[in-house]
């Protein structure tokens, strides 16, 4: 590899790496076709998939129309997309990630299906999805023999001792929580010859943001979104009161059940804030996701429930408009300065047709007001908002069967082992002899089955009659009632 001034790394879900490359500043093609700075051979990638833009401050990615899309977060990326560093973004069935350069002469060892960790206890399965922070594998539990799910730091941030933090911090703060709407935490491990990593209760589902893209047009009606609303804000309600903010709200840390259920993930940047401590630890502190930040978390500021209210308001506009409310441009400057378009308009500008309830739109801006005295004051006045009334909100929707297919290919074992267990174990279905005989057999059983009825009945008669079942058939009189 020749020194460059940024690393790209594209590698499949299972860890191997296709492409490691320390490139200059400049334009680089993406695709199948091996004319392509980056070529790499998936029959999901399209032979000009993407084009990035390496520069000095800032990276880009664009998708060029191809036909199994780009993603960053679960979102499909239709327009030129800042890509940040340690940030994976999903091009076909692969993963690139860009990263500080290294003067490494081999790639790091990465984590393959069959690695046993944790001293022997944990067994990785598969790889269930990577962010910035972090890459999230299905492991079996030896001990416990049940499934959980592991996070641990990419090799590349393996020394990195802010994102070291940032995964013990996770630890210290979701353990304080208990909550059916929150993804519990078990344990941080951390052991000689090992990277560190946490574990935690594993969901059998899938994130929003994928579960969205499922949906018709690629955003959510109210109708089936409302129930998912209600439950984020009983789990942000719960966070706020034990003094946790968790300040990286979006589709993509929010999974779904299988029975449709949310549970809140990744704690990894929450603020602790305490009442006796007027300096929030946090001060000055700018992470998050950028589309999804209020303005007073883009400057830094002191960590307020606020800012959670805001997030939690661009996720909801994102789900329902398929955008967040600012996306491309100067997003800083166009969150501190700039209204946002309304859903309305958003929707009509993009010639949706999804019906939301005035009192909802109302709810949801509010929610993006530039300061936080103009957002509702707390997760629960949210919720109340967004479902008026004194009638309990509906329950979210169980998942469409086509759904939970998609989810099983993603998060559970391969779909494809799945079936060719069932066909090998499953006994043949029972199937009745009258659905799978022709026409003409049919028609010899009914035959038989009308005179078999005549002869009973003409038993019956000569019983009532005579005294005696056989005394009409022995007078030669057959079927006298007909």
């Amino acid at each position: 590899m020749s020194t460059g001034t940024t690393r790209v790394i594209i590698q499949r879900q299972n860890g191997e790496v296709l492409a490691d490359h320390n490139l200059d500043h400049g334009t680089y093609g993406i695709g199948r076709d091996p004319g392509n700075a980056l070529s790499c051979d998936s029959e999901y990638l399209s032979r000009q998939h993407a084009t990035l833009t390496l520069g000095q401050d800032q990276c880009w990615i664009q998708d060029n129309q191809s036909t199994h899309g780009t993603f960053l977060n679960g979102t499909s990326l239709t327009e030129p997309t800042s890509l940040p560093f340690n940030q994976a973004v999903q091009i076909g069935d692969l993963y690139l990630t860009i990263t500080n350069p290294t003067t490494i002469d081999h790639a790091a060892r990465l984590y393959v299906p069959g690695d046993v960790i944790g001293n022997g206890r944990y067994t990785l399965k598969q790889e269930l999805g990577r962010g910035g922070g972090g890459v999230v594998w299905l492991a079996q539990d030896e001990h416990l023999q049940q499934a959980v799910a592991i996070k641990r730091l990419p090799p590349e941030l393996a020394n990195d001792t802010v994102a070291l933090g940032d995964l013990i911090g996770e630890v210290q703060k979701a353990r304080l929580l208990s909550h059916p709407n929150i993804i519990r935490i078990h344990d941080f491990v951390k052991l000689p010859d090992e990277l560190p990593f946490i574990t935690m209760e594993h969901v059998n589902g899938t994130d929003l943001g994928s579960l969205r893209n499922q949906q018709s047009n690629g955003c959510f009606t109210w109708s089936r979104l409302e129930g998912l609303a209600i439950q984020m804000c009983e789990a942000l309600q719960y966070a706020h009161e034990q003094k946790i903010i968790h300040r990286d709200l979006k589709p993509a840390n929010m999974m779904i059940t299988r029975e449709g259920n949310l549970k809140l993930a990744d704690f990894g940047i929450a603020a602790s804030v305490s009442d006796s401590n007027p300096k929030a630890e946090m001060e000055g502190d700018a992470s998050g996701t950028t589309v999804y930040m209020s303005p007073q978390q883009m400057r830094g500021l002191r960590p307020e429930p606020a800012d959670d209210i805001y997030a939690l308001g661009a996720t909801l506009y994102d789900l329902i408009t398929t955008r967040p409310p600012f996306y491309t441009g100067d997003i800083f400057q166009l969150v501190q300065d700039v209204p946002p378009p309304t859903i309305s308009q958003r929707m009509a500008d993009y010639n949706l047709e999804n019906h939301l309830p005035p009192h909802a739109e109302h709810a949801i801006m509010l929610c993006l007001a530039k300061t936080p005295e103009e957002r509702p004051a707390s997760a629960k006045d949210l919720a109340d908002l967004l479902h008026p009334g004194e009638a309990p909100p509906p329950p979210p929707p169980m998942p469409a069967p086509e759904e939970i297919e998609e989810m099983e290919s993603i998060l559970s074992e391969p779909l494809q082992h799945t079936r060719q267990f069932l066909e090998e174990n499953l006994p043949q279905p029972v199937t009745g002899w009258w659905r799978v005989a022709d026409t003409r057999k049919r028609g010899y059983a009914l035959f038989g089955i009308l005179c078999s009825s005549l002869i009973i009945l003409e038993l019956i008669y000569s019983k009532l009659e005579h005294d005696s079942f056989w005394q009409t058939l022995k007078a030669n009189r057959f079927f006298l009632p007909w």
